[in-house]
């Protein structure tokens, strides 16, 4: 197993906006708000050319009989709306304070897609959904697996996610045994 073990501070329930508000963008349309900002604005802010890193988070799901009950994302919203999404399983623990999985061999899925903003949600291709919300007043996501990629268990299981800490790219070596 590959121990990987992430501490950052992240929310289990949502808090903050829901952005189911729509009021003028101020360029004349009724684009949806979230956080107070348009959606496409908020979201605009974890994109890779904006950020120069990625997104990542963690959700639980109930436990496999290889013991498996986690699950760990990264993924990068690229320009032009492409999306490089590397997806892991493993045993861990993900709560209100943060995620520890150890990512087991062969548990590591990279997928393609694109990424768009549809009404007050951000969404990434057919695997996950997110709703924006500011987590210690910072810009947060709290997405769910739309489709299962390894265990079925882990479809609609939702995590909160926020930008990685410094610069990274789809093409690091972390992810180079990230299979299709």
């Amino acid at each position: 197993m590959i121990r990987l073990a992430v501490l950052c501070a992240f929310l289990a329930a949502c808090g903050g906006g829901n952005g189911d508000d729509t009021a003028p963008d101020g360029g004349g349309s009724n684009e949806p708000l979230v956080n107070g900002v348009p959606a496409s604005q908020y979201y605009g802010g974890f994109a890779f050319q904006t950020t120069k890193t990625g997104v990542q988070g963690a959700a639980a799901f109930p436990a496999a009989p290889d013991g498996r009950n986690a699950y760990l994302v990264s993924f990068f919203m690229m320009p032009g709306n492409d999306l490089q999404l590397f997806y892991a399983e493993g045993e861990g623990e993900v709560d209100s304070t943060g995620f520890s999985i150890n990512v087991f061999d062969g548990a590591k899925k990279r997928r393609s897609g694109t990424w768009r903003v549809d009404g007050a949600k951000l969404v990434l291709d057919s695997f996950m959904s997110c709703d924006g919300f500011l987590f210690n007043d910072k810009p947060a996501l709290r997405c769910t697996l739309s489709a299962a990629i390894l265990t079925a268990d882990a479809q609609g299981r939702s995590g909160t996610f926020q930008n990685r800490f410094g610069a990274s790219s789809p093409d690091d070596s972390e992810f180079a045994d990230y299979v299709p």
